[in-house]
This record gives structure tokens, sequence and C-alpha cells, in this order.
């Protein structure tokens, strides 16, 4: 070793030795301490020191993400993030999270972030054709992440240009480090349940009970009381529902579907290196049930990563992941396969299997109440979705120049997904047709590449600057192909093939390119370590769009002054005081086609054909969104006590909002950019170490709290036209979609006649649905969200707690009118349990109205009568742990061990208490009759050596 490597050996071990002698060192109140500086991730792989932020940005850690028993790591973000909002569409395990930053962004178009993983955009969403949900994201290993950090502003999002209006998720996952080998392996196994209570179905003594009332009351059939209709249903000789001969049956269809869940995961983990080599390697395998039968999803994960710096100069990043997963789902909605369908359609009285323990399958395929018998389909049917995704990312990094390095990226994705749906022909859907088999295949190429370089120096002492000048383009290639038939004479798992099928019904195929290009440049300038500066220019073209409108323009600028670098710097109690601002305008992605669409799979008497589908615009172009954000970061007790608040402002313009046509022109309406939304609000976020432990094993307490509050306003629309859907109202100066129906006024307690308001608000009530005006009542959107944490450790015991709440929105139950029917459904669909409290005259002050055949006077038609509040607390995941450390491991391998016991959405107070549903799905205004989210009891350990 020569002298000069000697002296440089010497002092990085000085160093190194320093910084950790000052980690266990008493602070010396003589000096100042020297401190870690925090960084933050920014776009297209970036960081940033935390004080010369000028934008929105928060991060989750590791910490809080690993050991949690979910499928995709979206779900984590919620009640820990400022401004972030996250709903389920359903308790389906795998299935899609809806996602919201900073409310919505669009009215027709995508309100959903862009993902970014390790630098390079990845696909998101929901890419499945026929499962009822799916989730691309569910296919990554949350063991394997480091961080998510989520760009909120212009400032921090615009170098995303055009795509970035929604919002921007940055996952960042885990590196080796230069040392010896290290190995990490952990799991865990737990059982799944319903979260929230879901309504009781009716039990069959009340059903009976509920059906006699509803004859007697409707004078045509002439039932001189409730026991004359009694005796009428049950008695095989007058059978007069035809349900006699099953009387005998006691049908609980909640238990024959449901099921006790289980759930486990599994993760293997090495990494290590050298200063020229290192790298990280993971296996994962991840098993979640549904509580009903059929439902799961399962997915084993592949990953390496590896860093090489053949040179001072030259730096080589590879990053690959390979995932593999089956998804299990059920018919859901209206289907009358649909478990939940069958949970509170099918009677009390419907058989579910025959005497020798067999499936029961009914008469020409239906049941007695002409239902299907899902306990059973659940068994012979399935909806699966196999899906393989592959993953790479090459980045190369050559520092050219002192301050001057080039970054070149290239990140090509490839996902394979393929779906088969069986109907068996023996019952079910299947049954009319003699049976039927979906298959499809679904393949996805996307890649990415980026040319960065970036330039750092310094004028004089206290001007530093940092120009980056980045080329990116991204292309998305899908192809799609499925065939349908029916008609089969056989069933059973050999035969589940297009093969067995003798009768081709449907052949579908299609496929899409989409090209994105930019190119653009920021710059960073910060004078004397209290002034920072932020610009940013991006263009970017879209294949999209019609020539002449590809290209658009988009830009941030921010700022940022530290006071306690000017004014605070010896003061004991304020070590924070930044005060931070940005503006800029940026894209949201493009969900419609400026040219006119036409299908040719028209067949007219076996000739081919075209039907038009759409007018050509060639002025097609973005919804533009411009954010403002104001901030403020405020420090206390040596940064014990940190402080944020935030105003935002976020203005989506040019709105694409279908434009209203003479139907005389072959077509409703066609796309046009003329709407404009606003959502604005505060975020505050508070984090606190309430107790320091004095050493590893003293005490310490810590806790995080965050409140967001939104106000969304529809602010334009074409010619100030409100646009109805269904029971959904958009309207200038309303929340977008809010609810437009009924006011519910109760029962009349004289005649047990359904009542509404008749204006639509309040006062004078009226019998009559039809001269009730509808008038808004409230929306989906919630006024004020967030969550709490809290942490704390002793000895070798860990504690933390994670709470989440909402309030402001509200739910509709868009099954209730068949559930609650007063009558007009509950002969032949069964319905909640809470159908009992019906009027009568010795019942006048009832819940629900008199119960008639064939309902009474629209009493079960949409109005508020079944719109709830959807305000909630919830206990989202306690974990209790403890930690052999190398002490009491000492003389083994092992260097650590942790056991833990965790739970998962476990208590949930409603504030509504008629509120059937999970509140959780508030997100999208409605439940559906889909699976329930779910609560997780675990046990787990992680092994490190």
């Amino acid at each position: 070793m020569n002298v000069k490597l000697r002296v440089l050996s010497a002092g990085a071990l000085f160093f190194i030795g320093s910084m950790a002698y000052a980690q266990t060192k008493k602070p010396d109140t003589t000096a100042k301490e020297t401190e870690i500086e925090e960084v933050v991730l920014m776009g297209l792989g970036g960081k940033k020191a935390v004080k010369e932020v000028t934008g929105s940005i928060s991060t989750v850690k590791a910490d809080k993400l690993n050991d949690l028993p979910i499928s995709s790591p979206e779900k984590a973000l919620m009640g820990r993030v400022t401004g972030v909002q996250a709903g389920t569409v359903s308790g389906q395990p795998g299935g899609f999270v809806t996602l919201r930053i900073r409310g919505y962004t669009s009215i027709n178009g995508n309100n959903n972030p862009i993902f970014i993983v390790d630098g390079v955009r990845v696909a998101s969403g929901d890419l499945t054709n026929n499962n009822t949900t799916g989730n691309i994201l569910a296919n990554l290993n949350t063991d394997d992440i480091e961080s998510m950090t989520v760009l909120k502003d212009a400032v921090s999002t615009a170098i995303y240009g055009a795509d970035a209006g929604a919002g921007v998720v940055i996952i960042t996952t885990k590196s080796g480090k230069a040392g010896k080998p290290r190995f990490n392996f952990s799991s865990n196994f737990g059982t799944n349940k319903m979260a929230v209570k879901m309504p009781d179905a009716i039990n069959k003594s009340d059903w009976l009970k509920l059906a006699s009332q509803t004859m007697y009351n409707y004078a045509p059939f002439g039932f001189s009381s409730t026991d004359e209709a009694y005796n009428a249903i049950v008695d095989p000789n007058e059978d007069f529902l035809g349900f006699a001969q099953y009387m005998d049956t006691n049908t609980d269809w909640t238990k024959e579907l449901q099921r006790s869940a289980t759930q486990t995961e599994t993760n293997f983990s090495m990494s290590g290196g050298t200063d020229k080599f290192k790298y990280y390697n993971s296996l994962g395998y991840f098993n979640q049930e549904s509580i009903y039968k059929g439902s799961d999803f399962k997915k084993a994960n592949f990953g390496a990563k590896f860093e090489y710096k053949p040179t001072d100069r030259l730096t080589i990043n590879t990053d690959f992941q390979f995932s593999n997963s089956t998804m299990n789902t059920l018919a859901d909605s209206g289907s009358f396969s649909n478990p939940l369908i069958a949970q509170y359609f099918n009677l009390p009285i419907d058989p579910v299997r025959n005497p020798d323990g067999s499936w029961y399958y009914g008469i020409n395929g239906n049941l007695p109440s002409g239902n299907f018998n899902s306990a059973a389909l659940q068994e012979i049917n399935y909806n699966r979705a196999n899906t393989t995704r592959l993953f790479g990312n090459l980045n190369v990094g050559y520092k050219i120049l002192k301050g001057l390095n080039y970054k070149f990226t290239f990140a090509p994705e490839y996902i394979n997904i393929e779906e088969d749906v069986y109907w068996s022909p023996i019952h079910g859907d299947g049954y009319t047709v003699e049976g039927q088999m979906l298959t499809s295949n679904s393949r996805h190429f996307n890649f990415n590449l980026i040319n960065m370089l970036e330039y750092s120096f310094n004028i004089g002492d206290k001007n530093r600057f940092n120009v980056t000048a980045f080329q990116e383009a991204y292309k998305s290639n899908r192809k799609y192909l499925s065939g349908t038939s029916n008609i089969t004479a056989v069933s059973g798992k050999a035969f589940e093939s297009l093969d067995s099928f003798i009768k081709p019904i449907d052949i579908t195929g299609n496929d899409a390119v989409s090209t994105r290009s930019g190119f653009g440049g920021n710059m960073s300038y910060r004078f004397d370590n209290f002034l920072n500066v932020d610009g940013m220019f991006r263009r970017d073209a879209l294949s999209q769009f019609y020539p002449g409108s590809k290209g658009a323009n988009f830009y941030s600028v921010g700022l940022g002054v530290d006071f306690a670098e000017l004014f605070l710097q010896n003061n004991k109690y304020i070590n924070t005081l930044r005060l931070k601002g940005s503006y800029g305008e940026v894209g949201n992605r493009i969900t419609a086609s400026p040219y006119s669409l036409y299908s040719y799979g028209l067949n007219y008497n076996n000739h081919a054909g075209a039907s038009y589908g759409g007018f050509f615009n060639p002025n097609l172009k973005w919804e533009v969104v411009n954010p403002l954000n104001i901030g403020l970061d405020l420090g206390f007790f040596n940064n014990n006590l940190t402080v944020t608040a935030e105003y935002f402002n976020k203005t989506t313009k040019d709105m694409i909002l279908t434009v209203p046509l003479s139907l005389s022109q072959g077509l409703s309406g066609f796309s046009q950019n003329v709407g404009e939304m606003i959502n604005k609000g505060y975020e505050f976020s508070v984090n606190a170490n309430i107790i320091k432990a004095s050493n590893s094993k003293g005490f310490s307490l810590s806790m995080d709290a965050n409140l967001s509050l939104l106000d969304n306003k529809v602010s334009k629309l074409y010619g100030g036209k409100e646009i109805l859907s269904g029971s959904t109202l958009v309207r200038e100066g309303e929340t977008m979609n809010s609810w437009f129906m009924r006011k519910w006024a109760g029962v009349d307690a004289a005649n047990g006649d359904p009542l509404w308001y008749l204006n639509g608000v309040d006062g004078q009530t009226t019998n009559n649905y039809n001269l009730a005006q509808r008038a808004i009542q409230g929306n989906r959107v919630a006024k004020y969200y967030g969550g709490v944490g809290l942490r704390m450790s002793y000895q070798n015991f860990d504690l933390s707690a994670q709470g989440t709440y909402s309030f402001g929105a509200t739910l509709y139950d868009n099954w209730a009118n068949y559930t609650q029917s007063d009558g007009q459904y509950n002969l032949f669909y069964a319905g909640y349990s809470s159908q009992m409290d019906y009027w009568t005259p010795n019942n006048p002050n009832a819940a629900n109205p008199k119960p008639i055949y064939n309902g009474n006077k629209l009493s079960n038609s949409i109005s508020t009568r079944f719109l709830y509040k959807a305000d909630y607390l919830r206990l989202s995941n306690i974990r209790l742990g403890y930690t052999f450390d190398k002490n009491f491991l000492e003389g083994s391998k092992l260097n650590k061990i942790t056991v833990y016991v965790m739970g998962n959405n476990l208590l949930t107070h409603r504030y509504d208490k008629n509120l059937k549903y999970d509140p959780d799905m508030a997100l999208l205004g409605t439940t559906d009759l889909n699976l329930p989210p779910m609560k997780t009891y675990l046990i787990g350990f992680n092994v490190e050596f």
C-alpha cells in the first residue's frame, strides 16, 4: 500500500470512528453537534437535503412498511401521509387500491398518481380484463421496499410533466451496503376476518313473518290475517309461493359462503459487498385468503440488485425483479353468482345440499327462490388471473468532470396476464348455455429511457448551483386476445379448456401502442444556506394527440427561506423555521382520443361493417393542473418536535368533458377541453420525540399525527350546464359528483306510508315520490382526514400503533332497494334483518314503511334513506415485538431475532349507527356487494445473521 493510500485509509477510518463515537458520546454543550443531513427523493432519481426542499414531499420509511399484512404497498400510505386518501374497490386480496392525492384531479379523466420505482416509471392500476378487480402493483414485494415518497406540488412533480397532475409516488427498493454478507429471514402467519360487521341477513322465522305481513297488507291477495297468509306459505295444500316442500330447510347462507381465512408471508434476503461491488438479493412468498371461499391471492417474488464501481468515475447499477401471482376472484355486483348476492338474496328455505351431502342445484338450474347456489359455484366455477411481471433497470453513471455527471437509464417492463373464466354446465350462469369458458391473454411491454446531465458548482462561498438537463422517453405496447366458447358435454378440472367446448361465441383482439417523449431542465440555487430557489421546464409530446397538438410545455418555480439560519442559529428552543412556496403547471394523463372512433367488428347479415363511435377533434389536448403550495416547517427542542403546515390550491383547467350534441348528428356528444375544478385546503403534520432513551434499552416514546382539510369545487362547465348521471350531479360551485336525490323524511306514523321532503330539504312532506324534489344531499369527498401514530420501546420490547380517520364523506347502499324493499322483492329475495322494524299499528314509530307486496309507493327508490355518513375512526395497525439481541445470542451466528404479534384493521368506529358497510369504501361513494375489507391477526418473526 502506498503512502497516499495509507493516509486516505487512515483518514476514512478516523472519520468513520468519529461518527460512531459521536452517536454514543453525550453531546458537548460547548460545540455545535454534528448532524447527519436528512435527504428526500426527488423526480428522476434525484435527491435533496430536507432543508433545501421548496415543495411538498412526504416520505414513509421501511420501518413503517415492513411486516404489514398487505398485498400492495399503496394502502400503507393512508393515515401516514398528509393529503393522501386510499380506499378499496373491494376486499379482494391483491385487489385494486384507489389512491387520491389532494383530492380529485378530473371529472372524467385520470385521478390516479403515477408510480416510480427506483427512478423509472412502472405500470400501475388494474390491467386485468375479466377479473372483478386487479392491481399490478400487488406484484411488488413490500418487504423489498426501503421507502415510499409522495410528491404533491408543482415543484416536485413537474419533472414528470404531462402525467404528474394527480401526483407522483416514488418507491425505492432496498440496496446492498458494503460489509460482510448479511442475511435476513422473516415469516408470519395469521387469520383474516371481516374488518367491519356487515348487515345480518334475515333468518327463516323472521322471513316467514315478514312475508306473511307483506302478503296480508296486499289487499288483492285477500288474506284476512297474517296467520292466514302464513299458512298459505307453509301448508302443502295451499303452497301459495311454491315453497311449502322446503319448509324443513333452514340455510344460513352467510355460514355456507364464508370461511376461516388464513394468511402467510415468508421473505429471505442477502446483502453485502465492498466499496466497488454491492448486492441485494431477495425471495418472497405471499398467500392471502378472503373470508369468502374461492377468493385468494398468491405471489412469489425474486429480486436482484447490484452496484458496481469499476473506477472512481463509473458506476453501474442493475435491478431485476421477477414476480408471478395467481388471483382467484368471485363474481361481484349484480351477478347472481356473487356470493354476497346469495348471502342477502337467497331465501333461508333455499337448500344448499342434498341429503347425501352433495350440492343441491335446484330445478332447471335455479333454487326455489329463482337464485343460484353460490356456495356450490364457489367450488365448481372459477375466475382466475395469472400474472407474470419482469422488470429490469440499468443505470449507468459517469463523472465527466468535477461536479459534472452523466446518467443513462434504460428500464424495460414486461407483463403477461392470463385469465380464465369457467362456468360449469351443471349450475349457475353456465347451465343455460351448457357451460362456458373464456380464456384471454394480455401482454404489456413498456420501457423507460432517460438521459440526464447534471452539473453542480459554486460561485464564491455562498452561491451553490445545481443544473440538470434531461431527455426521457416512455413507450407502452399492449396486445390483447380473448376467446369464449360454450356447450360442453363434460365437466371437471381435466376438461376446463376451450378445446372441450364446441361453439365459439366470441373472439376479441386488439393492440395499442402509446409513446411519450419529453425533454427539459431544472435548476436549483442556494444562497448562504438560507435561500433556496428552484425552477423547472419540461416539454412533452404524446403520440395519441393529433399532429399540431401533440406537444405541450410544463414548468414550476419554488422558493424557500430558512429563517433559522438567518436569525436563530443559537436559539435553544427553535431550530427550524422555513417558509416555502411553489407554483407551476403540469398535465394530467390523457384518457380520451382526438380521433374519430370506429368499431369494425359489426356483423350485418354476415357482412363486415363498421359503426361510428366518436367525432374527430384535432384540438383535444392535455388537461392542465396548476398547483399552488405554501408551507411552513418548524422545529423545536433540537428538532425533537417538528411541525409542518401547508396550504394548497390545485386547479385543473381544460378538463375533458362530453359536450352534448343533437341526436340527429348520430352521437349524443363529443370530447372537448371545457371544464375547470379546484381542490384547495390545508395540511398539518406533527412529529414528536416525547421521551428519548438514555441508552439502547431505555424507555423511548414518540408520536406523529397529521390532518388534511379538503374543499373540492367544480368551477366551470360547458355553458354552465350541469351534468346529471343517475343520482350524482356535477354543478358549478358544488363538489364533484354531489349526491342529487330526494330527502327521506321517515315513516308516517298514522298509516306506515313513506315520506319525503317536498322541496328536497326540509319542511312539508309528501308520500308521493314523484312530487318530492331532488336536491344536493352531500358528496363522496371527505372534508378532513388523517392519522395518528405512536411508537415506544423499553428494554427489548417495542410497541407501535397507527390510527386513521375520515369525516365528511357519504356512502350510498346501491342494493338497498332490494335488501330493504318494503315488500316489493322480499317474498323471493331475503334481504337484511333490519327489515323487521316495519310499520304496524302496534309499531307506529318503525324505521321502515308498511311492507306491501309489489312495494309501498316507491319507498325503496333512490333517496337519502339509503345514504349514510361515512365518518369513522380506525385502529389500522398495532404491533408488539420482542428482540433477542447479540448479548442474548452470544456464541451463535445470529445477530438478532425479533418475534412479534400484529393486528391490522382491528377496530373501526362508525359514527353513523345505520351504516351497514365498511366506510373504507367511501372514496368510491357506493357499496356494490363487493368483498368486504378484512382485519388480520398475525404472529411473526425476523432473523438477522
